[in-house]
C-alpha cells in the first residue's frame, strides 16, 4: 500500500514567483472544514487594516467560496485596461473571492489541471494594490491548491485553525506536518470555538473536553496563539458582511482575534528578520563553517 503513496516534496520543476508588490503572503489553513478558518482570516485581515497596514485578502477556497459574503463586496469583478481583475476594498482591505466571478449558485466543477490555473490568476493577473500583507483563505484539507501554492508562491508563514474537537485536531496535524514537510514555517495553531458565549448571562461554557489543541502544539514544536470562543454575533456578522473586529470589538470573541492579528504581526516581523539573516548567511564562511559543524557538511537547508 505504501508503495502507492508519493514522498511528499516540492516540484523539482516549480519556480517560486513573487506577487508584484506584496510583501508577505500568509496562509490561513485547516485540515478539516467547518473549523471557522475563514471567520478568523477575515477578521485577521480586518484588525490588521484597523493598525494602519495596507493588507489583501485573497479567497483560494474555488469550490467552496465565503470571503465575497464575509466581507460585503459586490458579487460583480471590475477590470482595468490590462485585463487584470481589481479586487475590491471594504471595511480597509482589498479582498477578492470566486464568489465575485460566479453566481452564488453556481458550482465549480473543475478538475485539477485547470483549478491550479485558476487559482494562480488569482494571485498573478489581479492588480493588487502595494499590500504590507496578503492573507491567503485556503480550502481546507491538503490537496491540490495547497501544493500549488506552496510551490509557485514565495510564502512567509501559516497558521492552522482548528475546533477542540479530536477528528478536528487530527486533520490539523495532517495541515501541519505538511507545510513542515516542504519547509514553511508554522506561526502557531488557532483553537477556535474553545467555548461558547451564552448570550443571556455571558458566560463562557466549553462545547468539548480541553486540552487537545495545545497538546498538539506541544507535541509539533509550535506556539498554541489563541483560543476562541463561539459567539452567535459572528455569525450575523458574517452573513451581513461585518467583521466582528469591526462591528462587536469588545465582545470576548473580537479580543481573542484582535490578540491574535497583534501575534501574527509579531510572528510575521521576526520571520522577515530571519529571512535577512539567512540571505547574510549565503557566502559566509563562518556561518558556512557553523552549519556544517552542526549539520555534519550538509550545510543549512
Amino acid at each position: 500500500m505504501n508503495d502507492i503513496i508519493p514522498d511528499l516534496k516540492p516540484d523539482a520543476g516549480g519556480e517560486l514567483r513573487p506577487i508584484k508588490g506584496v510583501a508577505n503572503i500568509l496562509l490561513v489553513a485547516s485540515g478539516k472544514g467547518g473549523v471557522g478558518k475563514s471567520t478568523v482570516a477575515v477578521n485577521i485581515a480586518c484588525a490588521m487594516a484597523e493598525t494602519g497596514k495596507r493588507i489583501g485578502l485573497l479567497d483560494a477556497d474555488l469550490y467552496g467560496p465565503s470571503i465575497q459574503r464575509m466581507m460585503g463586496t459586490k458579487g460583480e469583478l471590475q477590470q482595468d485596461e490590462a485585463g487584470n481583475a481589481l479586487p475590491e476594498q471594504t471595511h480597509g482591505v482589498w479582498s477578492l473571492s470566486m464568489g465575485n466571478l460566479t453566481p452564488p449558485e453556481s458550482p465549480v466543477t473543475w478538475k485539477g489541471a485547470l483549478v491550479a490555473q485558476a487559482l494562480l490568476q488569482l494571485f498573478h493577473e489581479v492588480k493588487w494594490p502595494d499590500l504590507d500583507l496578503l492573507v491567503v483563505d485556503l480550502p481546507p484539507g491538503t490537496g491540490d491548491i495547497q501544493l500549488t501554492i506552496l510551490e509557485q508562491i514565495p510564502i512567509s508563514g501559516a497558521i492552522v485553525v482548528t475546533t477542540p474537537q479530536e477528528l478536528a485536531v487530527a486533520d490539523a496535524e495532517r495541515a501541519i506536518v505538511m507545510f513542515h514537510d516542504l519547509g514553511l514555517p508554522v506561526f502557531g495553531l488557532v483553537e477556535n470555538m474553545d467555548g461558547y458565549i451564552c448570550p443571556c448571562c455571558g458566560e463562557n461554557q466549553a462545547l468539548y473536553p480541553s486540552g487537545t489543541a495545545s497538546r498538539l502544539a506541544r507535541k509539533r514544536h509550535i506556539a498554541m496563539l489563541a483560543g476562541i470562543p463561539l459567539d452567535p454575533k459572528a455569525q450575523e456578522c458574517a452573513d451581513n458582511g461585518t467583521p466582528l473586529v469591526l462591528s462587536a470589538p469588545d465582545s470576548e470573541a473580537a479580543k481573542s482575534l484582535l490578540r491574535l492579528s497583534e501575534d501574527v504581526s509579531i510572528a510575521l516581523e521576526r520571520e522577515d528578520t530571519a529571512q535577512v539573516l539567512r540571505q547574510q548567511d549565503i557566502g559566509n564562511p563562518e556561518a558556512t563553517e557553523f552549519w556544517d559543524n552542526l549539520l555534519g557538511g550538509d550545510g543549512p537547508s
